[in-house]
């Protein structure tokens, strides 16, 4: 029996560059009147969108209406603890998995005691899936992760036509037979499609332990400088980097201005945010298969792209 002071928690799931940070910042800026936690899992650092941060406390950011955020550092049921023991505990917490991660296995730690066991929302970039769903390196990490999913969230239909997204649609259906499947933009969609989900979970919620731990497949670098950067190089050096590199994210700061990057496969953005003042820092994130990463290479090249007229300090 499940205590009805328990804290439903929701894990948010899918490969690399399908919409995860998008949706859960979408789900934290909608009309939801909830207290909402969060925890990222990922390579990269938090991503909350900085408009809706109030004030940031050691490893938890304050966000707006009374939610907050920090990452997972070690263990997962510590963070969950640090987060249900705050003055004003969240009502409803939120897990952004790793994309190389096996989401229904993170949400295991859903059946720790004080917390409840929601969907576990695995999203899906239409314009790649089938691709990396029947790719050799992590086709079968793919599908797994497609298995797991109480909700599938069919992102990005804009990018595709008619035949590419059925072809997506057959096999998330698949994959993941009579799951509902959610067709949108941008990750946008009413949060309470999410946090009001009462469906049942699946038998095998609890998955079974195997010696498979997708994350050794891939690695990460970080890139920081808090010099100015020449904007068109850096976006050029970018685009032009090693295929090997499956995604690149991070914040850019340029005269004043930050702009979010974002670069999977051949498919780029760069956006200005909009916050409250400027971060002064660049800050990017290269994610890789294993071993075909040159972090001297990356310092090589994105070193070059600090302005001349300002002091290098990265790492």
């Amino acid at each position: 029996m499940i205590s009805s002071s328990a804290i439903p928690i929701t894990t948010i799931g899918g490969y690399l560059g399908a919409g995860k940070t998008t949706l859960l910042n979408g789900i934290l800026a909608g009309n939801h009147r909830r207290r909402i936690g969060v925890l990222v899992n990922d390579f990269g650092s938090v991503s909350i969108d900085e408009r809706l941060i109030v004030s940031r406390d050691g490893e938890v950011v304050a966000l707006a209406n009374g939610c907050a955020c920090c990452s997972v550092a070690g263990d997962l049921g510590q963070s969950l603890d640090k987060l249900a023991q705050l003055t004003l505990p969240p009502e409803h917490i939120l897990v952004e998995t790793s994309g190389v991660a096996d989401p229904a296995r993170v949400a295991e730690l859903a059946r720790s005691p004080g917390f409840e066991p929601r969907a576990t929302v695995v999203l899906v970039d239409s314009e790649t899936i089938v691709d990396r769903a029947n790719d050799k390196f992590v086709g079968r990490l793919v599908r797994k992760q497609l298995a797991g999913a109480h909700l599938l969230v069919l992102n990005k239909i804009d990018l595709v036509d008619s035949t590419q997204l059925s072809a997506a649609k057959g096999l998330v259906t698949r994959e993941a037979s009579g799951v509902r499947v959610i067709e949108m933009c941008h990750a946008d969609v009413d949060p309470n499609v999410f946090l009001e989900w009462t469906g049942t979970l699946k038998s095998g919620f609890v998955c079974e332990r195997t010696d498979d731990n997708s994350d050794i497949r891939f690695e990460s670098y970080h890139w920081i400088t808090d010099s100015m950067v020449n904007l068109p190089k850096l976006t050029d050096a970018i685009v032009a980097l090693d295929p090997n590199i499956i995604r690149v994210k991070g914040v850019i700061t340029h005269q004043g201005q930050d702009w979010g990057v974002h670069r999977v496969g051949n498919r780029m953005s760069v956006e200005p945010l909009t916050a409250a003042a400027c971060s002064s820092r660049t800050e990017l994130t290269f994610i890789a298969r294993l071993n075909s990463l040159d972090r001297s290479q990356i310092d090589s090249i994105f070193n070059s792209c600090i302005s001349s007229d300002g002091s290098q300090h990265n790492a």
